[in-house]
This record gives C-alpha cells, sequence and structure tokens, in this order.
C-alpha cells in the first residue's frame, strides 16, 4: 500500500476513535447532578417510612418527581415522567419495568383521586423508585 493511503486510513481511524469516545462522555450524567438526586432519595426513606398517610403519600409523589428529573437527565429533554417511561423501557427488564409503570400509576391514583397508601406499598413504591432511578443515572 501507498504511504499516503495508509496515513489517511490511520487518521480516519482516529478520528473515529475520538468521535466515539466524545459521544460515550456526553452520555454520562454528570456527578453533582447524581449525587442531588441521591441525596433527596435518601431523604425521602425516612419520609416513606413516617407513620403519617399524607407524608408518605407526599413522599410517593415527590419519588416520581425525582425519577422524571432522572429521565430528563438521562435523555436530555423536559418530557414528562410518563412520556420519558416510554423511551426507558429498553433500560428494564421487561418485569422491572412494569414495577414502574405500576408504582407511577400509585402516584397519579394519589394525584387525580386522592388514593391513601398504606406502609408496605409505600416501602415497595420506594425499592422500586430507587432501583430505577440508579439503574437510569448508572
Amino acid at each position: 500500500m501507498d504511504s499516503p493511503i495508509l496515513l489517511t486510513i490511520l487518521i480516519l481511524i482516529l478520528m473515529a476513535i475520538l468521535f466515539l469516545m466524545a459521544r460515550i462522555n456526553s452520555l454520562k450524567v454528570p456527578s453533582k447532578k447524581k449525587n442531588k438526586i441521591y441525596s433527596k432519595l435518601e431523604d425521602l426513606k425516612i419520609q416513606i417510612e413516617d407513620d403519617d398517610i399524607y407524608a408518605r403519600r407526599d413522599a410517593i409523589i415527590k419519588l416520581d418527581n425525582l425519577l422524571s428529573k432522572a429521565l430528563q437527565i438521562r435523555y436530555k429533554n423536559d418530557l414528562n415522567c410518563g412520556e420519558n417511561l416510554k423511551k426507558a423501557n429498553k433500560l428494564f427488564r421487561r418485569d422491572k419495568y412494569q414495577e414502574i409503570w405500576d408504582i407511577h400509576k400509585i402516584r397519579n391514583e394519589i394525584v387525580h383521586k386522592d388514593k391513601e397508601i398504606g406502609y408496605d406499598t409505600a416501602q415497595r413504591a420506594y425499592k422500586v423508585y430507587k432501583m430505577a432511578i440508579n439503574k437510569i443515572l448508572s
């Protein structure tokens, strides 16, 4: 092979590697944003364990807002939680994805139908939200 052709191929390969590295870095979630969400998530754990039913309801709503924020950070958009959840179906196994939708529906029932949340349901919801947020931000 000619030396100029070999040099051109090498330059093209290096450029492709550079663009690939830039793309990978652009997909990473900034650690400052991650830490802020994780901190709020831990704060809500205390609220979820409260005996007050209204505190648990409020915590579920805030957890859903955190999920929405994590999805917006991941997809770099400002769509609502439901729209971004549709995009996230490839991130989760089918059963986990369905659990996320189920707790999102519980949040909607709290907001729109004034549903009361039991302690066990709140605990399960917290675990699902935490799993989902950790996966989305990883």
